[in-house]
């Protein structure tokens, strides 16, 4: 008989299908109540977002784990693929993808906020996650010490197009970007590069939390 987590598990699954097999995997590989560890379990695999930080003006939430997955899903990650993630957060979709790109790959996420990427480092190394590295600052322009970039994924909304960041990402590399509109929801809009301009796979209503840009924490050059 299936016990409590597995049955949460299966709900969150059966909602965001399709998917292929690694994303369930890696899904089942690092279960999502270990990276909000305040939340119940009940509560950790409810289908919406969770708040894990808010201190004015800034705000920290893990999205709704279905659409987790079909957004990591969407991005068609492969083994030894290298990915920037803006928004680390808990950790948790850091950890799904680097599960997902192998030892061969590697994730470079970039979070704003320092308790929030304190937290996530301690739970990549709880979790023994060693091809992810989360630093801390502005990440909005990229890494380019890193670069180039299989994929790109953005995790909070923004109205201004991460220009240096699309250079950043390799010919034919996909991007998840989470645009702000004026009518009032977000559109997460999947990209490819093809060459070098911008090309719009399909796009979704969504809502995400804003992009903080703090210029004294901004990564320049490679360095945080």
């Amino acid at each position: 008989m299936a016990s409590q987590i597995e049955l949460y598990q299966e709900n969150v699954i059966k909602k965001a299908l399709p998917l292929s097999e690694k994303v369930v995997e890696a899904f089942y590989h690092h279960p999502r109540h270990l990276f909000v560890p305040e939340y119940s379990i009940a509560e950790a695999y409810s289908d919406h977002p969770l708040l894990l930080f808010e201190r004015s003006p800034l705000l920290s939430t893990i999205s709704q784990p279905s659409f987790v997955l079909k957004i990591l899903d969407m991005l068609q990650l492969e083994s030894g693929h290298k990915v920037f993630e803006l928004g680390t957060g808990s950790g948790w979709n850091t950890a799904l993808m680097a599960h997902i790109v192998g030892d061969t790959g590697k994730v470079i996420s970039v979070e704003v906020i320092p308790e929030m990427a304190k937290r996530a480092t301690d739970m990549l190394k709880q979790f023994h996650v060693k091809n992810a590295v989360v630093l801390e600052g502005d990440g909005f322009e990229g890494y380019q010490i890193e670069s180039p970039y299989d994929r790109a994924i953005f995790t909070a909304g923004s109205r201004e197009f991460p220009e240096k960041l699309f250079e950043q990402l390799k010919e034919g590399g996909r991007m998840v970007f989470v645009r702000e509109t004026h009518l009032g929801y977000d559109s997460l809009e999947l990209i490819e590069k093809k060459n070098g301009v911008v090309d719009v796979i399909s796009a979704v209503p969504c809502s995400f939390v804003s992009v903080i840009r703090k210029k004294e924490s901004r990564l320049q050059d490679g360095t945080p």
